[in-house]
């Protein structure tokens, strides 16, 4: 997740130094008033957004004493099913740029499958809003394929698993842990794979290509052969799924450009919601090392 969070920081530093995201003329524009960049995040209980109010003047704030150091907006999130709404607090905060920027904070828990819709409201009633809704863990239908282990199972045999994610639109931050006789080997996947042609996404879970990295964590070398796999654990951090980069590259230069990615109504930006997804294959008993069998 530490991953999608430089992305994002970097992003905000972006949006603030591109004149075409802030820098508009009002007698031009009569439905953009603000740009909004955030997400929320099932794992967290404080969130935030960057607020930049569309004017005639970029927004570069350099000193809390300049005057586009405050900002009309009030900002609010609902939960759409519960109808719960909660007041955003503003802090003017100081970006990796050295310049200033209008962050808004919260604190709550969020919940897998609830819509939240996010609003900015000026003093005179005007509202830029979006919608996000986090993805949930659980399916109707059984998410990944059940990987088919061999009767040896070992991270030396060399087997392929392809994982199928029909829900899923756009994963971010796949984790594959092995489990080896109770010594957890936690190796990160990035973002692997694509879109599958029925939808949702697909992956492969390499075992032969992993069994390196296993060894290294062990200190093992090449003749030795590793413990017995129990289990291969999955953690998938899920993005919505409108927030489905150009490409599928998370460019944050492209993500910065008005339009690129937008579900903002009345403004510019994103507003995005990530969730958690977890699945255990246990390998079958009577599994044993390659080359031995019980």
């Amino acid at each position: 997740m530490r991953a999608l969070r430089i992305i994002l920081l970097v992003l905000l530093v972006l949006v603030g130094s591109s004149c075409s995201d802030t820098f508009l003329d009002p007698f031009e524009n009569e439905e953009t008033y603000f740009s909004i960049y955030g997400y929320l995040d099932e794992l967290e209980r404080d969130h935030a957004v960057r607020v930049i109010p569309v004017t005639r003047f970029p927004e570069k704030i350099l000193s809390p004493s300049d005057p586009q150091a405050t900002i009309d907006a009030q900002v609010t999130s609902m939960d759409v099913a519960t109808g719960n709404v909660i007041t955003w607090w503003h802090d003017l905060e100081r970006l990796p740029d050295g310049t200033y920027g209008h962050i808004f904070r919260s604190n709550f828990m969020v919940r897998p499958g609830h819509t939240y819709r996010l609003e900015v409201t000026r003093s005179d009633s005007i509202v830029t809003w979006a919608e996000t809704v986090i993805p949930r863990h659980g399916s109707p239908r059984p998410i990944p394929d059940t990987l088919m282990f061999p009767y040896e199972v070992s991270p030396d045999s060399g087997l392929v698993g392809r994982v199928r994610l029909p829900e899923v639109e756009s994963p971010w931050d796949v984790v594959v842990t092995y489990d080896l006789q109770g010594r957890f080997v936690r190796l990160p996947y990035g973002r692997p794979g694509n879109k599958s042609e029925n939808g949702g996404w697909e992956f492969d879970i390499d075992m032969g290509a992993d069994a390196p990295r296993m060894r290294s964590y062990f200190g093992l070398d090449s003749s030795t052969p590793l413990p017995l796999l129990h289990a291969i654990l999955l953690q998938v951090r899920v993005l919505d799924a409108n927030w489905d980069p150009p490409r599928g590259i998370f460019d944050p230069e492209l993500l910065a450009q008005p339009g690129s990615l937008s579900n903002v109504v009345n403004g510019n930006g994103f507003w995005g919601g990530v969730g958690l997804y977890q699945y255990v294959w246990n390998a079958p008993p009577g599994s044993a090392p390659s080359g031995s069998k019980n």
